[in-house]
């Protein structure tokens, strides 16, 4: 499974227009704010043990003539004015700035890059805000993860995994969504092991936050144990998309998991909740559905589904359906249905199992003559490999139309395979004595 990094590209665009936003309105006060709280939380004996360690980093703010600049840059770029707003970058290499100022020029260089989709640029441009100095911690954090994002977008996915670690390296409390980011890249990288810790810690954090987890996560949980063949861990995570992103997909993906685990009541089970909620739209679903029931001895009731999918529609006339549908009915032993179902699908797919099949309708119906004709036409196929339980049925066919010697020499055919020898060798005898039996009782008349 692959995962379409490219269409997310507008949560880095707003990442970086929110970075610039936040941090060129209340730089000072945010920092100095920072600085308070800390200072607060070292003095009072209650929160020693809770108290930050982390250097407060303190920078210089922005003067209101850079910012309108920027702003005004941001505009040109939001318009995609480029060259204009390009331009606008390079003039502003003629002011003064401190570092601050200069870090935030290349934070929007990086902006204007990214909408272009410029995405190796806009890594260069997030790099040069790396290396201001004084750089604030929040402006550091949101480019490392900016940084990760477009390397993720580009697919190159093993600096895309430095630099969300360089993230998590600066920043205390992760939220959820960096957990699932690193998740996503160590998936791409195929490394299944270290991805699971990540989509777990996402999930159990936003749960315990009393939220419901995002569905994409759920999904990359799922994709992370099908990779790792842990499909009892799927079973659980599919039951969690299925309770709050219930979606006929997920029905059809768990009973798919309940045939991996060997449980063919469990998948059926859910196939037919599925049904009855009218989820399974699709040809494939359905079929599934009533191979589960003929697999369980519901034959009827498989009959059932594939005859209420052919009249919709879902199911097409083919001759692979209608040769499931006529297994259905003659094991459910409507035979009159059977019959016209499996001479349409023998007439489309002029399969010899189709006609082998008509041949069985026949022989329970006790009608001989039609009986062998279909069995010998499934025998005239090069390649047939029920060859040996055909020839076992032709020879009981024979016998009943008192073909006896045609029937030996069916039989004799028929012990030349290992698993239809020792049924051969039974008929065969049986054959002598009943030809023993008859020449005695003509002499007898005689």
């Amino acid at each position: 499974m692959q995962y379409n990094f490219k269409g997310k590209a507008t949560s880095v665009l707003m990442l970086g227009a929110l970075s610039l936003t936040l941090t060129i309105m209340i730089p000072a006060y945010a920092e100095t704010n920072a600085a308070t709280n800390h200072e607060q939380a070292a003095s009072d004996p209650k929160t020693e043990k809770k108290k930050v360690k982390r250097k407060v980093r303190r920078t210089q703010s922005m003067r209101a003539k850079i910012f309108k600049k920027l702003d005004k840059i941001r505009e040109l770029s939001d318009a995609k004015q480029y060259p204009q707003a390009m331009d606008a970058i390079i003039a502003m290499d003629r002011i003064r700035r401190n570092s601050y100022e200069q870090a935030m020029t290349w934070n929007m260089l990086a902006y204007v890059q990214f909408s272009q989709e410029k995405y190796g640029e806009a890594i260069k441009a997030y790099e040069r805000v790396l290396k201001t100095k004084k750089l604030s911690a929040s402006l550091e954090q949101t480019t490392l993860y900016s940084i990760a994002k477009l390397y993720l977008v580009q697919e190159q996915y093993k600096e895309s995994l430095t630099a969300i670690s360089n993230w998590f390296s600066v920043v205390e409390k992760p939220a959820a969504e960096a957990f699932v980011l690193r998740a996503q890249i160590h998936y791409q990288l195929q490394d299944y092991l270290s991805a699971l810790p990540d989509i777990k810690t996402a999930i159990s954090q936003t749960k315990n936050q009393g939220k419901q987890p995002r569905e994409n996560w759920l999904l990359v949980e799922r994709a992370v144990y099908y990779n790792n063949k842990d499909f009892v861990a799927m079973e659980r995570c599919l039951k969690d998309l299925i309770a709050l992103y219930p979606k006929p997909q997920y029905w059809v993906q768990l009973s798919a998991i309940y045939n991996e685990l060997g449980n063919p009541e469990k998948e059926l089970s859910v196939l037919e909740t599925a049904y009855e909620q009218a989820f399974l739209k699709k040809s494939s679903h359905v079929i599934s559905l009533a191979q589960a029931m003929l697999s369980l001895d519901m034959p009827y009731k498989s009959a059932q589904v594939m005859l209420d999918g052919l009249n919709a529609g879902v199911i097409d006339n083919s001759g692979k359906n209608l040769s499931l549908l006529g297994d259905a009915l003659m094991i459910a032993k409507e035979y009159d249905q059977a019959i016209k179902v499996m001479t349409q699908a023998a007439t489309l797919t002029q399969a010899p199992k189709d006609f082998y099949k008509l041949a069985q309708i026949h022989t329970e119906r006790q009608e001989w003559s039609l009986a062998l004709g279909h069995v010998s036409k499934a025998l005239s196929y090069e390649v047939f490999k029920n060859e040996d339980q055909a020839l076992i049925l032709k020879g009981l066919v024979l016998f009943n139309l008192n073909k006896l010697n045609d029937a030996s020499l069916t039989f004799d055919m028929a012990a030349q395979f290992k698993d239809t020898k020792k049924s051969a060798k039974q008929w065969l005898a049986f054959i002598e004595g009943e030809t023993k039996r008859r020449e005695y009782m003509a002499q007898q008349a005689g």
